[in-house]
C-alpha cells in the first residue's frame, strides 16, 4: 500500500521541524456515525472529517455561499442561500451573529455577490432571483433599510420556463457610481447607475460568468462555461446555452476571463484559462484566478493580459482531480490564501517567494508555468469553503463555509429519539487567526488525516501474480467476481425502510416501508450483509446521483444546489455539472471493459410518432403482457420508447427501451425490458463487466390521483429488485458476479442517526451471509471504490483514490445458493383514493399531491420535498400518525406554511 505524501513544493519552501517524506499512519476501518464526535470533530457522509481552526460562527438552516469584510474590519456579511436565504451580520469582536436581515422584496441568495462600499455605509447583495439588494448599513454594522434594483428577465434564456438572470458576482467602479453585476444565465455584465438606482443595460461577455473585479477602466469577468460557441465547435446545452464541450463527456471545455472596456461597454479580449473559472482576487498587477475544475489558479498580469504562470493544486503527492479551488485572497504578507471546498481546508502558498526565486533568476517567471508558488501548508475549515477575506485589523482570515458542519440543523423529536432531514444544513463562518509556521504544519497534519490521505491512492502497482480475491488488494489485481451490476434508487433512509428489522441500528418508530411493502429488500439483507452504517453524499438527486457516477459534487452543485436557478441536473442535462474526469462508465471505457447502461443519467425521453406516453395504468398494463400476466396490445410497441442523454459516451451505451427517471412508468416495465436483453446476455454468454441501471419508483408520486399510493410505489420497486436479484442467481454469471444496490439521495424521510443514512445491499455469492451485520463507516463513494478494485478501474477523483474499498462485506469463500423473489404483499396497482377518500384530509392531500406532481413525472425531486415527506409519511400511517416532531396530522396548507426545509428544487 503506497502512504501519501505531502507534495515536495510544501517541504521545500515550507513549516519547520516537517520532514521530507512524512506520513501520517493508517487507521483502521471507522465504525463512527456521521455526525459530532465525543472530541467535537464533525463526521461527514463523503468520507471526511470537520475539524475547523478557528472560531465558528453558525448561520444554521443556510448555506454560506459567500462573506465579505466591513471596511472598518469590526462587522461582516455572509451571503446565504435555502430556507428563506436572510444576509447574515456577523460581530467580528464577539465571533458572533448578531442580525438575519431579510431584504425588502424577499430573499433568494445567490451563488455569489456581496460587496460593501469603500466607506463601509452600503452593502450591495447578489440575489439570483434578479434583484440587487441595496442596503443601508448602521453603525454597529446592522443593516436597516434598503432598496432593491432588478435585473430584468429576459425570456431568450429559457430553461424549463425559467427565465430568471442569476445574479453573481459584484464589483464598483474606482468612483462608486457604477455597480457592475455577472448576470450568470445571460452570459452578460450588468450595469447599475447607482446615482438614479437603475440597471442601465449589460455587456455581452463569456458563458456563465460568475465572478468580477475592476482593475482601473476595465472589468475582468471570469466565465465558468468558457467562451462563445463557434461553428464546429461540439456543444452542450447549460440553462439555455450551447457549451463548448468535450466530445466524449460532454463537460465543459475551456473557461475564461472577459476583458470589459468599461468606457466603451464592450468586451475587448477573452483569455484562455483553466476549467470553470470562479472566484478572482487582484494584487497590484497580478489577477489571481481560481480554476474551480482544473485544480489550478490562474495568475494574469493585466498590463498585457497575459497568463504569467498557472498553480496546479495539488495537496498531496499524486492527487487526481478534485480540491475544487473557489475562493481567492492575498495578504500583505503577500501570503495566497486558496478556499480548496472539497478539501475542507484553506490553502496557503507564497507569492513573495515566487516572485522572488524570478528576481533572482531561477525561474523565468511571466513565460508560463516555469515560475512556481511554494506550498506553505494547509488549514483545516469547516465542510466545503467556499468563500474567504482576510482582516488586516486581526491578522484574522474569515471563511465561509457552504456546508459548515453538515445536516446538523434542527432535528425533529420523535419520542426520545432525534430524526434528523439530509435538508438541516448549517453553514458556518469560520474566524482563524493567521497561523504560525508551527501551527500551520500541525494543521496541515490535521487536514491529511480529516481527508484521510494516508493510505491506498490507487496508484500502487498491482503484483500480476498476485492470488485472486473477491476485493483484490491493489486496483489492477485479479478479482473473483467479473461482472459487477449497480442499481441506482430513489431518496430513502435508512430508518424509513430497516427501521422494522430487528438487528443493526434501527428504530421502528420511524418506519415508512417496512418488511410488508419491501419484503425482498428485508430478505436480502438478512440473507446477504446487513450494512446499518451508510451514508449517501447529496441531499437531492441533483447530487446524489454525481457522487455516484463521478466520485463528487462540484461547486457548481454545492452553491448553487438550494435554489438550482440554472438547472436540475439529478440525471444530466447540464454541461456545466460533468467533471473533467468524466464519468464511471468512461473510467471503465478505458480500461477496456464492456459497459451497459439502463437509464442512469439519462434525461431525455420520447415516444414514437403515432403514440401516446399514456397513464401509469398503460405502462402498468403492458408489463402485465410483458410478463405473460394478461393478454392485449402493448400502447407502446417495443422499440416505440426511446430513452437517451446529451452525453455522447453515456449515449452509446444505453439500452434506448428503458425508461429512465419518470414515476409515471412502473419499474416491472424497467425490470421486463432489462430481463429481456438478460436473456440474450445469458444465450450469448456475454453478460457486460459493467451494468449500470435506475429502478427510480422508490421516488413514489406521493398522494397524487390517479397515481399509485407511495406503498404500491414502494412495493413495485421492491419487487423489481427481487426479480433482478433472482434472475442474475439462477444464471450462469452468478457464480462471478456481484450486484450493489444503492439511494441516490435520502431526502424523503428522517432517521434517528443522520439524514443522509440510507439502505444499501450487496448481493453475491462472495458477499457474507449468514446474518452477517456491518457496523463499519461506509459511503456511496466505497462503493465506487469497491467497484474500481473489482474490476480494475482507476479512480475518478480525489474522494475514491483516498478511500478504501468495502472489504469487510465480501469473503474469498463464496456460497452460491440463489435468491428467489418474494411476490409483493401489496397490490402494486394500489391507487391513490383522490376525491372520493374517505376523509376530508386524505382527499386535501391527495389534491395538494396531484399539484404538486402536475407534469412532472419525469423529474425527481421537482416538489416541494417538505409537503412530499408529510405526504409519504401520512400515507404510510394511515393518515393518523403526526409527522416526526409535530403534534398532529396537519393539512397540506399548515404544511405549505412552515419555514420550507428546501425551495422547490426546480426554481
Amino acid at each position: 500500500m503506497k502512504n501519501l505524501t505531502f507534495l515536495p513544493a510544501l517541504l521545500a519552501f515550507g513549516v519547520a521541524g516537517q520532514a521530507s517524506g512524512q506520513t501520517l499512519e493508517n487507521s483502521a476501518l471507522p465504525t463512527y456515525q456521521v455526525g459530532t464526535q465525543t472530541d467535537g470533530s464533525v463526521v461527514t457522509s463523503v468520507n471526511q472529517v470537520i475539524t475547523p481552526a478557528g472560531t465558528q460562527i453558525p448561520l444554521p438552516q443556510t448555506r454560506v455561499n459567500a462573506v465579505a469584510i466591513r471596511p472598518d474590519n469590526k462587522t461582516a456579511a455572509a451571503l446565504t442561500m435555502d430556507s428563506g436565504a436572510p444576509i447574515r451580520i456577523m460581530n467580528l469582536a464577539t465571533r458572533t451573529e448578531i442580525q438575519e436581515f431579510v431584504p425588502q422584496g424577499g430573499t433568494s441568495g445567490a451563488i455569489a455577490g456581496l460587496l460593501y462600499s469603500a466607506d463601509g455605509k452600503t452593502l450591495y447583495a447578489s440575489q439570483d432571483s434578479g434583484n440587487i439588494v441595496v442596503a443601508t448599513v448602521a453603525a454597529d454594522g446592522t443593516l436597516s433599510s434598503n432598496t432593491v434594483i432588478t435585473v430584468p428577465n429576459n425570456a431568450a434564456f429559457n430553461n424549463n420556463g425559467h427565465t430568471v438572470p442569476n445574479n453573481a458576482g459584484l464589483a464598483l467602479s474606482a468612483d462608486g457610481t457604477k455597480l457592475y453585476v455577472a448576470i450568470n444565465r445571460y452570459n452578460a455584465l450588468g450595469v447599475i447607475d447607482l446615482t438614479q438606482q437603475k440597471y442601465v443595460g449589460q455587456i455581452a461577455v463569456g458563458n456563465a460568468p460568475n465572478s468580477v473585479v475592476v482593475v482601473g477602466d476595465r472589468a475582468y469577468v471570469s466565465n465558468e462555461g468558457g467562451r462563445t460557441a463557434t461553428s464546429g465547435d461540439f456543444t452542450v446545452n447549460s440553462s439555455g446555452t450551447n457549451i463548448v464541450a468535450d466530445r466524449e463527456t460532454g463537460a465543459a471545455a475551456t473557461g475564461t476571463v472577459s476583458v470589459v472596456d468599461l468606457n466603451n461597454g464592450r468586451t475587448i479580449q477573452n483569455i484562455s484559462v483553466g476549467l470553470h473559472p470562479t472566484s478572482m482576487t487582484v494584487d497590484g498587477p497580478y489577477l489571481f484566478v481560481a480554476n474551480t475544475n482544473s485544480d489550478s489558479v490562474s495568475v494574469i498580469d493585466t498590463r498585457t493580459n497575459w497568463v504569467v504562470q498557472t498553480l496546479p493544486i495539488r495537496p498531496f503527492d499524486g492527487a487526481t482531480f478534485g480540491s475544487s479551488p473557489n475562493g481567492l485572497v492575498m495578504t500583505p504578507q503577500k501570503k495566497l490564501y486558496v478556499a480548496l471546498g472539497t478539501n475542507n481546508a484553506i490553502a496557503v502558498y507564497d507569492w513573495q517567494a515566487a516572485k522572488a526565486a524570478a528576481a533572482a533568476g531561477e525561474h523565468a517567471f511571466g513565460n508560463g508555468d516555469r515560475g512556481q508558488f511554494g506550498l506553505d501548508g494547509l488549514i483545516p475549515t469547516g465542510w466545503f469553503p467556499g468563500s474567504i477575506a482576510y482582516n488586516p485589523s486581526t491578522n484574522q482570515l474569515l471563511v465561509g463555509n457552504v456546508k459548515g458542519t453538515g445536516s446538523l440543523g434542527a432535528q425533529r423529536q420523535i419520542l426520545d429519539h432525534a430524526g434528523h432531514s439530509a435538508y438541516a444544513d448549517s453553514g458556518t463562518a469560520s474566524v482563524i487567526p493567521v497561523p504560525s509556521n508551527d501551527t500551520l504544519a500541525s494543521y496541515t497534519k490535521q487536514v491529511f488525516k480529516n481527508n484521510g490521505w494516508h493510505g491506498d491512492d490507487g496508484s500502487d502497482r498491482p503484483n500480476q501474480n498476485a492470488r485472486s480475491h473477491a476485493i483484490p488488494n491493489v486496483i489492477g489485481e485479479p478479482s473473483l467476481i467479473k461482472h459487477v451490476i449497480l442499481v441506482v434508487k430513489e431518496n430513502r433512509t435508512y430508518d424509513q425502510v430497516f427501521g422494522d428489522i430487528g438487528r443493526g441500528n434501527s428504530d421502528p418508530s420511524l418506519v415508512d416501508f417496512g418488511t410488508n411493502v419491501t419484503p425482498n429488500h428485508h430478505a436480502l439483507a438478512t440473507q446477504f450483509p446487513l450494512l446499518d452504517n451508510f451514508y449517501v453524499g447529496g441531499r437531492q438527486s441533483a447530487d446524489g446521483h454525481q457522487w455516484i457516477v463521478q466520485g463528487i459534487a462540484p461547486d457548481y452543485i454545492e452553491k448553487g444546489g438550494a435554489d438550482f436557478v440554472r438547472s436540475y441536473p439529478y440525471n444530466g442535462g447540464d454541461s456545466m455539472v460533468y467533471g473533467p474526469k468524466g464519468f464511471l462508465w468512461n473510467a471503465a471505457l478505458k480500461k477496456h471493459l464492456s459497459v451497459r447502461v439502463y437509464g442512469e443519467y439519462s434525461d431525455q425521453e420520447t415516444v414514437q410518432s403515432g403514440y401516446s406516453s399514456g397513464s401509469w395504468q398503460d405502462w402498468y398494463n403492458d408489463s402485465l403482457i410483458l410478463e405473460g400476466k394478461k393478454q392485449g396490445s402493448l400502447h407502446v410497441p417495443i422499440g416505440g420508447f426511446y430513452q437517451s442523454t446529451q452525453i455522447p459516451s453515456l449515449n452509446a451505451l444505453l439500452d434506448h427501451q428503458f425508461p429512465g427517471f419518470n414515476t409515471g412508468i412502473p419499474d416491472q416495465y424497467r425490470m421486463d425490458m432489462f430481463l429481456m436483453e438478460f436473456k440474450k446476455f445469458v444465450q450469448q454468454n456475454n453478460l457486460p463487466q459493467l451494468i449500470i441501471m435506475t429502478l427510480p419508483q422508490d421516488h413514489t408520486g406521493g398522494t397524487a390521483a390517479n397515481s399509485p399510493t407511495p406503498q404500491a410505489d414502494v412495493a413495485d420497486n421492491d419487487l423489481a429488485i427481487g426479480r433482478l436479484v433472482d434472475a442474475v442467481s439462477h444464471s450462469p454469471f452468478w457464480k462471478d458476479s456481484a450486484i450493489f444496490i444503492e439511494e441516490d439521495d435520502a431526502q424523503n424521510g428522517v432517521d434517528h442517526v443522520d439524514g443522509h443514512r440510507s439502505p444499501v445491499l450487496v448481493a453475491s455469492p462472495y458477499a457474507k451471509r449468514k446474518g452477517f451485520i456491518d457496523h463499519t463507516y461506509y459511503t456511496q463513494i466505497n462503493v465506487d471504490r469497491t467497484i474500481e478494485h473489482i474490476l480494475g478501474i482507476t479512480p475518478m477523483t480525489q474522494f475514491d483514490q483516498t478511500t478504501t474499498p468495502m472489504s469487510t462485506v465480501f469473503t474469498d469463500y463464496p456460497d452460491f445458493t440463489p435468491y428467489t423473489a418474494l411476490q409483493n404483499q401489496i397490490p402494486l396497482n394500489q391507487m391513490n383514493p383522490g376525491s372520493i377518500a374517505e376523509f376530508e384530509i386524505e382527499r386535501a392531500w391527495s389534491l395538494a399531491s396531484t399539484k404538486m406532481f402536475a407534469g412532472k413525472q419525469a423529474k425527481p425531486d421537482s416538489e416541494n420535498p417538505n409537503m412530499l415527506n408529510h405526504a409519504i409519511w401520512y400515507s404510510a400511517t394511515g393518515f393518523k400518525r403526526p409527522y416526526p416532531g409535530e403534534s398532529k396530522v396537519l393539512m397540506p396548507l399548515a404544511v405549505a406554511q412552515q419555514a420550507s426545509t428546501a425551495d422547490d428544487d426546480d426554481d
